[in-house]
C-alpha cells in the first residue's frame, strides 16, 4: 500500500518543513518514501530477530546437562539427544545457557517491535500535523456517518493516528522491562522475570499487530487535499525558490552580496504580508525591481520563483524507494 502511494504522489510538489517551519519544496511521494525507508529497516530488523530466535535445548537445571549425561552415559549422547529434539522442533539451540535461554533474546525481539512502533508513530504524528489547520493537506479517511467529536459535530479528529501514537508509546516502554529481566537474571537465574514476561511478550505482538492494521488502513485510504497542498506551496515556496534566483543573477553577472541583500529585503517585507494573511507579494516585488531586472527579464524572474519544479531528484528517488519496498516485501 505504501509503495503504491509513493509511486502515485512521487512527482507532486509540496512544501517541506524543518523545525516545523516552511523550508524548501519536496514531493508528497518523497515524504512518504521517508516512512518507507524506516519501515524497510524495521522489516530487516524483524527478519533478523526472527531468524536468530533460539531455544534453551536440553541442558537441565543450570545449563550443564548433568542429568542427561548421567542418564545417557556420555556428553556425546546428551548432545545427540538435544540435537534430535531441537531438529524435530525446527528450533536451533543456544550453545550455552543457564536454567533458561538468555533473556537478552526477549529484549532483542521487543526492540525490533518497538522500532516498528517508532516508525509508525512518526507517520501518524506527521499525519496529525498535516491534517491540522491551517495546513489541512492530509487527512484520515472519514466515513459518511462518522462522528469526529461528541461535543463539536464539525470536527474530524484524527482518531486512528492518535490511537497509533498511543499504542506505539506503550510498546516503546516494553523493551525496558525486557532489559531489566536480562540484566537481573542473576547468576544461573532468578524468577522475578516470570510474571511480567506473561504480559510483555504477548502484548508486544498484539499491539504491533494492531498498529500495522490501523497504519495500513491510513496509508491505503490516505486523503490528500491537492488544493491545500498547492496553497501552502504558493504561500511559502517562493521564499525557497529565491535561492535559485540568486544563483541565476550571479551567473548573469550580478554581485552576489548586493543581490542577496535585495532579495533579503524584499523577502522580509513579503514575509510580514504573509504573516498578516495576505498573498505572497515576493514575485511581484522582485520581478519589478530594476536592480534585479537589469540582469534578468521580469518573466524569467517569475519563472525562477515558481517553486513547483524545485524538487531536485525527489521524484526519481521516491520511485526507487517504492521499487525497493516491493522487492524486499517479495523476498
Amino acid at each position: 500500500s505504501l509503495a503504491e502511494q509513493i509511486d502515485g504522489w512521487s512527482g507532486t510538489p509540496c512544501m517541506a518543513f524543518t523545525h516545523l517551519q516552511p523550508a524548501e519544496p519536496t514531493t508528497i511521494g518523497y515524504r512518504l518514501a521517508q516512512y518507507g525507508g524506516d519501515l524497510l529497516m524495521d522489516l530487516e530488523g524483524l527478519r533478523r530477530a526472527r531468524d536468530e530466535v533460539r531455544g534453551k535445548g536440553l541442558k537441565g537445571a543450570v545449563g550443564t546437562a548433568a542429568s542427561y549425561v548421567q542418564l545417557l552415559g556420555s556428553a556425546a549422547a546428551a548432545q545427540d539427544l538435544e540435537t534430535r529434539v531441537m531438529t524435530a522442533l525446527d528450533l536451533p539451540a543456544f550453545p550455552v545457557t543457564t536454567q533458561t535461554y538468555p533473556r537478552k533474546q526477549d529484549w532483542l525481539v521487543l526492540n525490533a517491535l518497538a522500532g516498528l512502533a517508532g516508525s509508525l508513530y512518526k507517520f501518524a504524528f506527521d499525519l496529525r500535523l498535516l491534517q491540522s489547520p491551517p495546513l489541512g493537506e492530509w487527512s484520515e479517511p472519514f466515513g459518511a456517518r462518522q462522528v469526529g467529536s461528541s461535543a463539536m459535530p464539525f470536527k474530524r479528529n484524527p482518531i486512528n493516528a492518535e490511537n497509533i501514537d498511543s499504542l506505539a508509546r506503550y510498546l516503546a516502554t516494553l523493551p525496558h522491562v525486557a532489559w531489566e529481566n536480562a540484566a537481573h537474571s542473576l547468576l544461573e537465574r532468578t524468577l522475578d522475570d516470570s510474571a511480567n514476561r506473561r504480559l510483555i511478550l504477548p502484548n508486544a505482538f498484539l499491539v504491533a499487530d494492531e498498529l500495522l492494521s490501523r497504519a495500513t488502513r491510513l496509508i491505503r485510504d490516505l486523503r490528500v487535499d491537492e488544493v491545500a497542498v498547492a496553497r501552502t506551496l504558493e504561500t511559502y515556496g517562493t521564499f525557497a525558490a529565491s535561492e535559485r534566483l540568486l544563483m541565476e543573477l550571479v551567473k548573469a553577472g550580478a554581485d552576489r552580496q548586493a543581490m542577496h541583500e535585495v532579495i533579503r529585503s524584499h523577502s522580509m517585507a513579503a514575509w510580514e504580508t504573509v504573516r498578516g494573511g495576505g498573498p505572497n507579494p515576493l514575485p511581484d516585488r522582485l520581478s519589478s525591481d530594476p536592480q534585479v531586472t537589469t540582469y534578468l527579464p521580469s518573466e524569467r524572474v517569475r519563472a525562477l520563483l515558481d517553486a513547483t519544479d524545485y524538487v531536485g531528484d525527489a521524484p526519481q528517488r521516491a520511485r526507487g524507494m517504492a521499487e525497493g519496498i516491493r522487492e524486499s516485501v517479495g523476498r
